[in-house]
Parts: C-alpha cells; sequence; structure tokens
C-alpha cells in the first residue's frame, strides 16, 4: 500500500513538473517600487517548447503565471527557420504583437491571439523596430552578397529604405555561429535600429562590427567588437547597450560614470566562465534592463545584478531555447 502511495505521490508530482515548465526562480520585489509599471507587466517569448507543432507566443506575468499562447498560424513560418532568426516586438500604440518569421515575413496580433496583419517579407529575421510613424525597421542575417542588410518597410510592406553594405559583405559566406548547424550568410546582420535624428546603428556579426549610417545610408561611424555583436539598444541619437560573443556578455551603458561596463549572465552551476549568450536586449530606464539568454529570462541592473529570472523547463540552450522576448510594461 505504502508503494502504491508513493508511486502515485511521484507520478502526481511529475505531472505537475510537466504541467508548469514555467518558473520564476529570482524575484526582488524592490523592483517594483524602483519601477512601478513592472507591477503589470507582461512578458512575451517566442516558444518552441513543442518541437512538434508550430511555435508560438507565450505570454506570462513577471509572477510566471501562464497568461496565454498563441499558435503561430501555418503559413506564417518556414518549418525549416523555426530555430533560426524569429523576433519578436510589442506595438504600444496599437497594442499588438508582432512576430517575425525568417523567409515568410511579418504577423501582428491582437493581445487574444487574432490577426491583424500579415506583411510577405522573407528577407528580415531576429528584430522588429517599430518606428513612431508605424514603419517596421529589419535587419537581413541570412544573406546573400546582393541582398540588403537592412530595410525599412511600411504596413503595407513596401520597402521606403534598404541599406545595402557592400563594402562590408564577406567575399564568401560563412557559419561562425555556437549552433553548428545555423545557415550560412554574407554579413549575420542581427540589429538594425533608426535613431530619434533618423541615423540607424546596425549589427554586422559576421564582420565582428557596430556601423553607424546616417538617413542617407552613408557610414558614419564604425566599431569593431569582439566577437559577434548580437542586439543593439539605442536612445535618442546614441547606442546604450549591445550584447556580444567571446566572451558571452553584455555592453551596457552605466548612468553613474556614463560608460560601457561589461555585464556577464551566469548560466549557473556547471555553466561556461564567460556567461550565457544573449539574443534579446531591452532598457527599461533607471538602470534597469530585460534580457533574454539562450537559457533563461532576466532583468538586471546596469550592474550586472540579478532581480528577476524566469526559466523554462524545455527552452534550455540552442536550437531549442529563449529565441526573443519582450517586455511589455503597462499603466
Amino acid at each position: 500500500m505504502r508503494r502504491t502511495l508513493s508511486l502515485l505521490m511521484t507520478l502526481l508530482v511529475a505531472s505537475l513538473a510537466t504541467a508548469q515548465p514555467i518558473k520564476v526562480v529570482t524575484f526582488d520585489e524592490t523592483l517594483l517600487a524602483t519601477l512601478p509599471k513592472l507591477a503589470h507587466a507582461q512578458v512575451a517569448f517566442v516558444d518552441l517548447s513543442k518541437s512538434r507543432s508550430a511555435p508560438q507566443i507565450t505570454l506570462t506575468s513577471l509572477r510566471g503565471e501562464l497568461l496565454r499562447s498563441i499558435p503561430i498560424p501555418a503559413g506564417r513560418f518556414a518549418a525549416d527557420w523555426v530555430h533560426w532568426g524569429p523576433g519578436i516586438s510589442y506595438d504600444a500604440t496599437r497594442r499588438t504583437l508582432w512576430y517575425l518569421g525568417p523567409k515568410v515575413g511579418l504577423t501582428e496580433f491582437d493581445m487574444e491571439g487574432a490577426v491583424k496583419t500579415e506583411i510577405a517579407f522573407p528577407k528580415a529575421s531576429h528584430q522588429i523596430q517599430i518606428r513612431p510613424d508605424g514603419t517596421l525597421a529589419l535587419p537581413n542575417s541570412w544573406d546573400t552578397a546582393d541582398d540588403a542588410q537592412v530595410s525599412v518597410i511600411d504596413r503595407s510592406g513596401k520597402t521606403v529604405f534598404q541599406w545595402h553594405g557592400r563594402d562590408y559583405v564577406n567575399g564568401n559566406t560563412t557559419s561562425s555561429s555556437v549552433a553548428r548547424a545555423q545557415p550560412r550568410s554574407f554579413t549575420a546582420t542581427t540589429s538594425a535600429l533608426q535613431t530619434e535624428s533618423g541615423n540607424y546603428f546596425v549589427a554586422l556579426a559576421q564582420r565582428n562590427m557596430i556601423v553607424k549610417l546616417n538617413a542617407a545610408g552613408v557610414v558614419t561611424w564604425k566599431q569593431d567588437v569582439a566577437v559577434r555583436p548580437h542586439t543593439l539598444v539605442v536612445s535618442g541619437d546614441e547606442l546604450i547597450g549591445y550584447s556580444a560573443r567571446g566572451p558571452n556578455r553584455l555592453l551596457l551603458r552605466n548612468e553613474a560614470c556614463g560608460c560601457f561596463k561589461e555585464v556577464f549572465l551566469k548560466e549557473g552551476a556547471g555553466g561556461r566562465d564567460d556567461g550565457e549568450r544573449t539574443l534579446s536586449l531591452q532598457s527599461l530606464g533607471k538602470g534597469l534592463w530585460f534580457a533574454s539568454g539562450v537559457s533563461a529570462l532576466h532583468i538586471i541592473n546596469d550592474e550586472g545584478t540579478v532581480f528577476w529570472k524566469l526559466e523554462h523547463e524545455t527552452l534550455r540552450g540552442r536550437p531549442i531555447g529563449f529565441h526573443s522576448a519582450v517586455l511589455i510594461l503597462q499603466d
């Protein structure tokens, strides 16, 4: 009888663990006093945990409560590309979520999961910047020698700006990635952001370089990065943060010194000494940052202190990990 009860309890615990894959492992609630909008914040991330079905957008509260799952409809993602460069963004004006499926294009959802807009634009990946005028700035990571590395499109899919970085294209394709099966590309442009002044910051990961363009697409500044810059963050007309590899780290503008400081997201016991690779990065203000590592989501400050951390039982590392995420701040 005891053995039977013990077995039933074991099965029950296992069942509960399976049913609750999302776990908040760190939550310093002083965050709520520092940034009151976090009290009603939602976390949205591209969820690849159901490997035999479509990708989905999962929304949770800051306490890890599952709020909603939005399946990506058939035809709005390429089955062979779900693990490579999906993007997600929140439109605060329209209160909608955008999903970027490489080789397909963009899909806009309302917060209940209904499709609002579909844009066919296959040559884009990783990041969607929603501009105040409603246009969308997009990088193109898996490019050919003749492709544009940066595109800005309107909601009808019409291209209003493109940058062809021909002087920065490698002579041959390469795939110097932590994920060896990753498709090959010439520049691996993983981030492209327009500033308030109409300039652009662009991450050319395969060239280990960040460049700044003016509104005409002329390079006015560049910086070598060791190694592979991935996600950029801008404020005003300045670069204020980015993620990079070699070692895996964040470079965040520290408000106290006005300088950039290295921050490492540790993978935990047995993890690599150089930290966890970060695929999404978002400034929250007041020295706080939301960072999506491949194994966990974090809220940290510009000194690297972790105030909040969320894990998912089946999203650990590449290629099945946290690829893209956004923190939605609400009044």
